[in-house]
């Protein structure tokens, strides 16, 4: 049995002089993490006379005698680790040397196998891989048990290469580096490298925008201490042969060795110099070297008057130039030297080709490299390899974005990913044979920290959190809450901790905070507006209530990994919410818009207040990540971005009332000459019990209202009041008592107002009786909104390889309740017959032609010259093949920006129904159909327009 106390005095750890120096410096990491925990630090010797009893012994095959002899003495296996690729194995060992009686011994395949075996170790004690990043504090124990048969090996990574970009560092990331570390130096990269490594990554882009990695530790010192440590470096897609584009901006010049010109054709000879040197720099380090070349600036290699031709051929020049430069400087054995190309935004079209030019797809140029693919800087998906593109040797990888700089609009504050979205991407990106290299670009890091765990976890073991384990991101997220929380809250608290991380979460994925502004929301249609306010409300009162009860000693962490993302994420819609409100009742001269302007600049207020307390907390640790721009962008930066305009209304001079029917926009003052008769439908839809309307004031002075109903199956929360500038509204609830009715019926409410009466029918139908399947929509209100979880059968195909293919429901995705996806995603279905279906079941009282709208995640095409479509099948009619794409679509169009920033695509389809109970039938078609939602109305009776779309409708078998 291996028992690890506080009261142990003697060297705990073993350490050879063979042992790499990197691991060494970890292994000093873990010994202050058990000083966290039993508040007595480790020691550690080359003696082996001087160890304790108990000891913990580390190393690397081949570079480690004791493990040899470990072996030889049959107290270890090392044959499940010898030979493999970052593996680890951590036992208990009785008597492995004389005077120790136990120890654990942790043997790694390679260097960073035995890094992941040390923190492993640290994540076994409790401690958080965030733990020095974040300052998570471990919870205090007197004793650590391990018993004696104890014996763990890790698998291989899922993903070979595994990392995140530091990008749009400016004005946040920027600024913390240099207020506490004073530059991109090396002191700065060894909390970023550490950071990487406890999350078991092994890949990093660093810093770009101003900085020079290789020459600013100062000098090789981050090179040489990445080297060190394990971590491989890597560059962006338009940084090749380990030198960043601030290098050539630094070194260029008329008189310069390398030109003033970033041009392969008009400065050959100085742009080959600089590769050059940078490989001889650089190349005997672990890299991944970034080949081929873009513009300065992220812009395009050649002038917009080139042909893809053009284009094609001086990319394969510049190719074959990098590939002779990398044999002479770096390996002879080119296939030995791991390089990346990457297809992002216009070289993807110089790889594929098209009719009139032959791409690089076709040559033998890129054999042996990494072909990165990339999304579309918003967390969709580009192209994936086809299956015969899967024998590429090179492997292929994925860019992928948390954080992006570039249009239709931009997103760098907080986090605002989406882990089921993720999962959905990702999973994908996985099953199409992306398994190289995966890079996510996470900005400034800072609150990037909980979707960058789940993303570097799903790389590190894909078979654990990958596509088998669907609906699983929930399990993920309250593991994660728990590694950082665990001791600081109680259960309950925890678990208020995982509703609020995934409540704003999913808020955030509805509509980033950057993308957010007045006209987003609808502040009457749907009530989504009020319904966003409460929800957001609700999960600020819960992170509150954590604010209140999280200790001291554990408050920056709490702060910055769940308070400030969460509520100044929150702050924000709800900033813009009561913007949307504010202009609304302004528009309508209700007084309630002035308290609604006191309600922006709270917003306002506070959004301050929380990076200032951001950039206080813990010593100022996080000075400066909070600096980015964040409200009201226009442009796709934030230039020229628009705080909101609060509107202020003047009293009106005589005494008026307004009545509104929550929900539909219907409103009057109740004047004879004006509209005075309104609609309150709620109560024509079985499942409804309660409905409201408001009343309001438009003048300052003390006016009263009283209302009457003679329908003793209609009752109403208020009969009476008076309002005046400080009370100026009231919500009337009303219910319904069924019980009281036996058929469809209509009873009225009157509202007497200073300018007459209005008049409010109300239109109510008893429970509903019909023999229908559960999961039946009833058309109720003139339309039909069916969330695409509730069909009424699935139906699944099977494959000439008996494999099963059928729709999944995706709990939490997308922007209502959830989605549905075919599995496996890389299955297309050119028939009908051959694929997977959803039925959804629905009556309606009238025959004739009616719109669906599906409701879809803004997914692209998985290959370079393909569409979207599914097939659409009503009652007993042909499938039809539907498009799902505008014709001509492309990536930066205006459909893509506004299914993006919509986190929707929305297509519609015209059907005939009949009168009565109709099937629709949804066949599976191309990979990266997920639907999220369905509504159905006659034709040019499009329901009332909201950001969410209409609510779910009633179905039969609902459980209320």
């Amino acid at each position: 049995m291996f028992n690890l106390t506080s009261k142990d005095h003697q060297a705990l750890f073993y350490v050879e002089k063979e042992a790499y120096s990197g691991v060494r410096k970890i292994a000093q990491k873990v010994m202050a993490d058990i000083a966290l925990i039993f508040d007595n630090k480790p020691t550690e010797t080359s003696d082996k006379s001087e160890l304790a009893s108990t000891a913990i012994i580390y190393g690397t095959i081949q570079h480690s005698p004791i493990l040899d002899q470990l072996e030889k003495n049959k107290q270890i296996d090392l044959t499940k680790v010898r030979g493999k690729r970052e593996v680890f194995l951590i036992q208990t060992v009785k008597e492995p040397i004389p005077g120790v009686e136990n120890a654990l011994v942790i043997a790694g395949s390679d260097k960073r196998g035995t890094i992941y075996g040390l923190f492993h170790l640290s994540e076994l004690l409790g401690v958080s891989p965030l733990v020095n990043w974040s300052n998570v504090k471990p919870e205090k124990k007197t004793q650590f048990t391990l018993e004696e048969a104890f014996q763990y090996v890790s698998k291989e990574p899922s993903v070979r290469f595994r990392g995140f970009f530091i990008n749009d560092e400016w004005p946040a990331f920027g600024n913390w580096a240099m207020e506490r570390f004073g530059g991109f130096n090396a002191e700065m990269y060894a909390h970023v490298f550490e950071l990487l490594l406890r999350l078991k990554g092994n890949y990093l882009w660093p810093a770009m925008w101003s900085a020079r990695f290789n020459d600013e530790g100062p000098g090789l010192q981050s090179v040489e201490l990445a080297d060190e440590l394990g971590v491989v470096i890597g560059a962006s897609h338009h940084e090749p042969c380990l030198r960043y584009g601030e290098e050539y901006k630094y070194l260029r010049g008329k008189d310069s060795i390398y030109g003033d010109a970033w041009n392969f054709i008009t400065n050959r000879q100085g742009i080959t110099k600089f590769w050059e040197d940078g490989l001889k720099r650089c190349g005997q380090f672990e890299n991944v070297i970034t080949i081929g070349m873009r513009g300065e600036q992220d812009t395009s290699i050649m002038g917009k008057d080139a042909t893809l031709q053009d284009n094609i051929d001086l990319l394969r020049d510049v190719i074959e130039t990098q590939h002779q430069l990398i044999e002479e400087h770096v390996d002879a054995n080119l296939k030995e030297v791991p390089r990346m190309l990457a297809l992002y935004k216009e070289v993807e079209p110089f790889y594929y080709g098209d009719e009139n030019a032959k791409g690089l797809i076709e040559t033998d140029l890129l054999d042996d490299v990494i072909l990165m693919l990339c999304d579309d800087n918003h967390g969709n998906l580009r192209t994936l390899p086809t299956e015969e593109m899967r024998k590429h040797k090179g492997g292929y990888g994925m860019y992928y974005h948390f954080d992006y700089h570039g249009g239709p609009i931009s997103y760098e504050w907080v986090n605002s990913s989406y882990l089921p979205k993720i999962w959905e991407q990702m999973s994908m990106a996985y099953d199409y044979g992306v398994r190289d290299l995966w890079v996510v670009n996470v900005g400034d890091i800072a609150t990037q920290e909980f979707p960058l765990s789940y993303f570097l976890d799903l790389a590190y073991d894909f078979d654990k959190w990958g596509t088998n384990a669907i609906n699983q991101t929930d399990v993920y997220t309250r593991q994660w809450i728990r590694k950082q929380f665990t001791g600081k809250f109680t259960e309950d608290q925890l678990e208020k901790a995982v509703e609020l991380i995934n409540g704003y979460t999913k808020i955030a994925h509805r509509r980033r905070p950057e993308h957010v502004n007045a006209h987003v929301y609808h502040p009457v249609h749907n009530e989504e507006a009020d319904d966003l306010l409460a929800m957001i409300d609700d999960l600020l009162e819960i992170a509150e209530d954590l604010y209140q009860k999280v200790d001291a000693s554990d408050f920056s962490a709490f702060f910055s990994l769940l308070y400030y993302p969460a509520v100044a994420n929150l702050n924000v819609h709800k900033l813009w919410l009561w913007t949307t409100k504010n202009h609304d009742a302004a528009e309508k001269g209700k007084l309630a818009a002035n308290s609604y302007a006191e309600k922006i600049k709270e917003c306002l207020d506070r959004d301050k207040t929380l990076v200032e307390e951001y950039h206080t907390i813990d010593d100022g640790k996080w000075y400066g990540m909070g600096l980015s721009e964040h409200i009201g962008f226009v442009n796709w930066n934030e230039d020229e971005c628009q705080y909101p305009i609060a509107m202020h209304v003047f009293p009106k001079n005589k005494e008026r009332l307004l009545v509104e029917i929550t929900g539909t926009g219907e409103q009057s003052e109740g004047s004879l000459w004006h509209t005075h008769h309104l609609h309150l439908k709620d109560f024509l839809q079985y499942d409804k019990a309660s409905a409201s309307f408001t009343i309001s004031t438009l003048s300052d002075r003390e006016t009263s209202f009283t209302i009457t109903c003679e329908e003793d199956w209609l009752h109403l929360s208020t009969l009476e009041g008076i309002l005046d500038a400080k009370n100026h509204t009231v919500r009337i609830e009303v219910t319904v008592d069924r019980e009281k009715i036996l058929e469809e019926t209509e009873g009225n409410i009157y509202v007497k107002t200073p300018t007459g009466m209005c008049t409010i029918h109300v239109p109510v139908r008893p429970m509903y009786l019909d023999k229908l399947p559960d999961y039946t929509f009833v058309d109720t209100l003139g339309y039909i909104s069916i969330e695409a979880e509730h069909f009424v059968s699935n139906k699944a195909s099977v494959a000439n390889s008996g494999e099963h293919h059928q729709f999944e429901v995706i709990h939490g995705y997308g922007k209502t309740l959830s989605a549905i996806k075919a599995f496996p995603t890389t299955a297309t279905y050119l028939k009908p017959s051959d694929a997977p279906y959803v039925d959804y079941s629905f009556v309606v009282s009238k025959a004739g032609d009616y719109t669906v709208q599906l409701y879809m995640q803004p997914s692209n095409p998985v290959a370079y010259d393909t569409t979207i479509y599914c097939h659409l099948q009503l009652n007993d009619a042909q499938p039809e093949k539907v498009l799902l794409l505008p014709k001509h679509y492309r990536v930066d169009d205006k459909d893509w920006a506004v299914g993006v920033l919509n986190h929707i695509r929305i297509k519609e389809v015209q059907v005939a129904c009949r009168k009565g109970q109709n099937t629709l039938r949804i066949y599976a078609g191309s990979p990266g159909f997920v639907l999220e939602k369905i509504v159905l109305y006659p034709l040019g009776k499009e329901p009332l327009q909201s950001y969410l779309g209409p609510k779910e409708t009633y179905y039969t078998g609902k459980v209320y």
